[in-house]
């Protein structure tokens, strides 16, 4: 009798919705037909947020951009609503239910976050364009939000890391088909490569950058399965995806992050033979100071090289050097140029974040312009995830991005070294050579900003923090 009357007013509420649904589409107010949705995502996240967050994922790599939505406002569908509808509803429930675990704002890599998000906050109230400020903001606001604080309550759980990034590379590797099958009309031409991974990727920077990101990852699933409990036919496909995701990255013809894997495979050495992470950081700063003592030198033997941008594969890598000739490496120059310029004007807090594009050209000098410059805030940003902040939230800003570089790759470190659990160990492994490929990518590009990296750049950070703080039994006796 009970079962009986609970399906009556089930149907009576569907009932009662069509009825209402159609009212309001002859009216016009056809949004109404979301609510089913809008109540199914508050459920989730009141209920099952590792479910949600799963689902946001896996949309991410799939999802397309659209540039302008009205009001100059461009949005990425479907994730990007359904992440601001994520962290509106989950900071609520938090808030409310007090649930979240405090320790978390105790870690270092989550202290240098905050400061940077209250810097970032601060510049936006100096900024040269305050409404692309704010934008910019927000947009960071909530990355951090979902991916960082939510993605730590997630990864509790150690499978879900496992989980969501496989989440991300299943979809990706769907991308990479897709962007192969258009490219192969056009025989794999390089000058069809800057375009050709749309709707998904816009530019074949962000999608070399995340193909790169993962190529150590999975090989670390197929390295030590076992140790990560990859089943056999997770293996299988791991093996398979690597094989794509290399395919994927050389006909990218993105450079940079052809380097960036190089200097993941050089970052092997230091890790095998377990030299200290600080000791490493000095001999990096070393190879700097030697580098700007040399640099007169060093740009001589640059501009001696002439190789160009080219769909022949060694001559392609060779146009790394070609500050000269080579149009995409000198505008970068000049987009370094600018950001330094810049800087040197307003040195504390810059320009406000997200307006170099808008700001940047009064500030090119001639010897640096090439065939590419353009006065009309249409060509992107610094190329840089350092010198960007460094124009825009001043040196300050700088310092607050290069220590969260500092702390993520030493809690890595850390974990690979001292970690008692050896899943613990080869996971950090491969998200600290993941973060290697990215943070050296980031000396040319900066894509941190977009859903594609973002995910990657605050959920990473989020695994790092949770190995750290719920997986390593030495720093859970220590707490």
């Amino acid at each position: 009798m009970e079962q009986a009357l609970k399906n009556k007013l089930f149907y009576l509420i569907c009932a009662s919705f069509i009825g209402l649904n159609v009212t309001a589409i002859a009216m016009g107010f056809v949004w109404l037909n979301l609510l089913p949705f809008a109540l199914l995502f508050a459920l989730l996240i009141l209920f099952s947020l590792d479910t949600l967050l799963f689902i946001l994922c896996f949309l991410v790599p799939l999802s397309v951009n659209v540039d302008n939505i009205g009001g100059g406002f461009g949005l990425s569908l479907p994730d990007e609503p359904l992440i601001m509808l994520i962290m509106c509803l989950a900071v609520f429930k938090f808030i409310i239910n007090s649930e979240y675990d405090y320790r978390v704002f105790r870690h270092p890599l989550t202290i240098i976050i905050i400061i940077n998000m209250l810097w970032t906050l601060l510049t936006v109230f100096t900024s040269e364009q305050p409404f692309v400020s704010v934008k910019f903001f927000l947009s960071r606001f909530w990355y951090v939000v979902v991916f960082y604080f939510l993605g730590v309550v997630l990864f509790k759980r150690f499978s879900n890391m496992v989980r969501y990034l496989w989440l991300y590379l299943l979809p990706l590797a769907f991308a990479i088909l897709w962007t192969l099958y258009q490219h192969s009309a056009y025989n794999f031409e390089m000058k069809y490569s800057f375009e050709i991974t749309r709707p998904f990727y816009v530019a074949h920077g962000v999608y070399g950058a995340a193909i790169a990101f993962f190529i150590p990852i999975t090989l670390i699933f197929i390295l030590f399965p076992s140790r990560l409990h990859i089943s056999k036919t997770a293996w299988i496909v791991a093996i398979g995806l690597l094989a794509l995701l290399v395919v994927g990255l050389i006909y990218s013809y993105t450079r940079a992050s052809w380097i960036s894997i190089a200097a993941a495979v050089a970052a092997l050495v230091p890790l095998l033979l377990r030299i200290k992470f600080n000791t490493i950081l000095i001999m990096l700063f070393s190879a700097i100071t030697l580098f700007f003592v040399f640099q007169s030198e060093i740009t001589y033997m640059m501009s001696k090289t002439d190789d160009k941008s080219s769909k022949d594969f060694s001559e392609h890598f060779r146009s790394i050097s070609n500050i000269n000739t080579d149009a995409s490496n000198a505008e970068r120059i000049n987009r370094w140029v600018c950001a330094w310029k810049m800087f040197e004007e307003r040195p504390l807090v810059g320009f406000g974040p997200g307006t170099y594009s808008f700001v940047y050209a009064p500030f090119q000098l001639s010897q640096y312009q090439t065939v590419i410059s353009t006065n009309f805030g249409d060509g992107g940003n610094a190329h840089s995830e350092y010198l960007g902040p460094l124009c825009e939230t001043g040196l300050p800003g700088l310092i607050t991005i290069l220590l969260m570089v500092y702390f993520a790759l030493a809690t890595a470190f850390r974990l690979f070294y001292t970690a008692k659990k050896a899943r613990v160990r080869y996971l950090s492994l491969a998200l600290l050579l993941a973060f290697v490929t990215y943070f050296v990518h980031g000396l040319m590009n900066n894509y941190s900003e977009t859903d594609k990296i973002a995910i990657l750049w605050w959920g990473g950070f989020a695994m790092l923090t949770a190995m750290d703080l719920y997986h390593n039994p030495q720093k859970q006796k220590s707490n």
